[in-house]
């Protein structure tokens, strides 16, 4: 990755109405590289995560996906590759105009931000991307007695419950459909990727099933809004790892079955109980040990 050098911190102090953060970065420090001509670098590192994360989790600094999604993730790795390395050829071949714009903004600098300026050989050897792939195998004991402080299946409920408390965090209001339905899918293609690892990941997977089924089935319906609720309720039950971890266990998330507002609330004797879950069987599919780490 590219960074840019940065110089004392104590020593300037804009007086002349000029923008601080074109003049500076950060804590009084002088950036020698714009932070807009760096930005494609660390926007691939986020797609990276996003594309990793999206049906693999995180293991021993890398990532970890099954052997059936490794030639997905392997495309998308490669398109990533191509964006990063034609913003590489742009900021090598823009480097002399950047370099002279940065000294246009903070002229008292001019001899500090040349003679500390990287050379288009150094952005060629010091900005790359790449990644290795190797098999591993849960099984091996060293990889079990290193996971028996925080397992897998822990690790990748955590990640989830991320993922749920994000979209809870961000404002609502406006969107059209059933707000963290997209969420709740996300998750479930997370869960079913990586399945192999716990079986309460496949229970997870039908537990949401039944959720997200019921949602698409009430979508331009009366029964809409009741549906959203349950997803937000779902959502908000999923922001702790352990409570994902027992949903899976049991199949099936402990919330009551919408109510139709035209047709009301179902009367104590009726064949559906008003506040009935749905309970999915779930069987617990074998856990093979081989997978593929980034």
């Amino acid at each position: 990755m590219a960074s840019g050098i940065i110089f004392d911190r104590n020593l300037v102090e804009a007086r002349d109405g000029r923008d601080l953060d074109k003049v500076l970065a950060s804590a009084g420090t002088i950036q020698i590289m714009p932070k807009d001509a760096l930005k494609p670098f660390g926007q691939a590192r986020k797609a990276v995560d996003r594309v990793l994360l999206r049906k693999g989790t995180r293991f021993f600094g890398g990532f970890m996906v099954a052997d059936a999604v490794v030639p997905e993730v392997q495309a998308e790795l490669e398109k990533i590759s191509l964006d990063f390395e034609a913003a590489k050829a742009r900021l090598m071949a823009d480097l002399p105009g950047l370099i002279a714009l940065r000294v246009s903004e903070a002229p008292e600098w001019g001899d500090v931000i040349r003679a500390n300026a990287p050379s288009t050989l150094d952005l060629a050897e010091n900005i790359s991307f790449g990644w290795v792939k190797a098999p591993i195998d849960l099984a091996d004991p060293e990889i079990v007695e290193t996971l028996k402080g925080d397992p897998l299946a822990i690790k990748i409920a955590r990640e989830m419950a991320q993922m749920a408390s994000t979209h809870l965090s961000k404002p609502q209001t406006g969107k059209k459909g059933i707000a963290g339905l997209s969420v709740l899918q996300a998750i479930r293609v997370k869960a079913q990727a990586l399945s192999f690892i716990d079986g309460r990941l496949g229970g997870l997977v039908a537990a949401l099933d039944a959720v997200i089924c019921d949602a698409n089935a009430a979508k331009g319906t009366p029964m809409q809004s009741a549906s959203a609720l349950v997803v937000g309720g779902v959502l908000q039950g999923m922001t702790k790892a352990s409570a994902i971890l027992a949903v899976g266990e049991a199949g099936a998330f402990d919330v009551p079955s919408p109510v139709d507002p035209i047709l009301g609330t179902p009367d104590a004797d009726d064949d559906v109980a008003a506040d009935a879950s749905v309970a999915i069987p779930v069987a617990t599919p074998a856990v093979p040990v081989s997978s593929w780490a980034f």
